[in-house]
């Protein structure tokens, strides 16, 4: 899976050789990661109803749809935090902070990942009411540009019905504005986190201009939202 920061990274030179350069300390030791599931997982949110067995079967999601969903889920659960982290991380190092200490080095090896996941969808593809529908949920869209449909809904095109009972359960959430105060919470936390994780690493010159601005927007509203989502979502899932 490769998010959709990463994907917008790739199409600046040099930027995904940058980050890995700059950033692969901290995911080889796995102190990244950590850091970043542990802050997602303490935070406290509001709830979404349950999508229960019946609800779902009424919208054609048998208990094979139910673990293809799940598998979605989880893989984000752990992608979204460690993202986030990533790119305030980034954001960081792009100012100039210059590193404070020495990382410790130590061996990890990273959990077996959910998978195989349902291809995503193409965004071509949507019916005008499924747009309109998304574009309620969809992150926030930057100064003469469009809104971003998070990869994340991207998985279910091919369940129509499924992900409009999703956009339904999460539209109260995001118009109580609890979404975004949990999402705020969880940057502040993460960027704390990035402020200590930092002070270990060290940066060449970034090679495009487009990596700040692009880290900063993602950092700032799109990644955050769906860490909570994400963790919404699996929340209100059947086991």
């Amino acid at each position: 899976m490769v998010a959709l920061i990463f994907r917008h990274l790739a199409t600046l030179p040099g930027a995904l050789e940058w980050m890995w350069e700059t950033i692969s300390p901290a995911w080889r030791t796995g102190m990244l990661q950590e850091a970043a599931w542990r802050i997602a997982r303490e935070a406290t949110l509001e709830p979404i109803e349950p999508l229960s067995r019946p609800a779902l079967a009424a919208v054609g999601v048998d208990e094979s749809g139910i673990g293809e969903i799940r598998a979605v889920i989880e893989s984000y659960d752990r992608a979204n935090p460690e993202n986030l982290l990533t790119v305030l991380c980034l954001s960081r190092l792009l100012s100039g902070r210059p590193a404070s200490r020495e990382a410790i080095g130590r061996p990890w090896t990273p959990p077996v990942a959910p998978g195989p996941l349902a291809p995503m969808g193409d965004l071509k593809s949507l019916s005008p009411e499924m747009n309109e529908l998304l574009a309620s949920v969809a992150g926030p869209a930057p100064p003469g540009g469009k809104r971003v449909v998070q990869s994340l809904y991207r998985h279910f095109f091919h369940r129509p019905a499924f992900l409009a009972l999703v956009v339904k359960s999460l539209r109260p959430r995001i118009e109580d504005g609890s979404v975004d105060a949990a999402a705020a919470r969880i940057h502040a936390d993460m960027s704390r986190a990035a402020d200590e994780i930092v002070s270990t690493l060290r940066a060449s010159p970034a090679p495009d201009p487009g990596i700040e601005p692009a880290c900063s927007r993602f950092a700032g509203g799109i990644i955050p939202r769906m860490v909570v989502v994400g963790r919404l979502l699996q929340t209100a899932i059947p086991h």
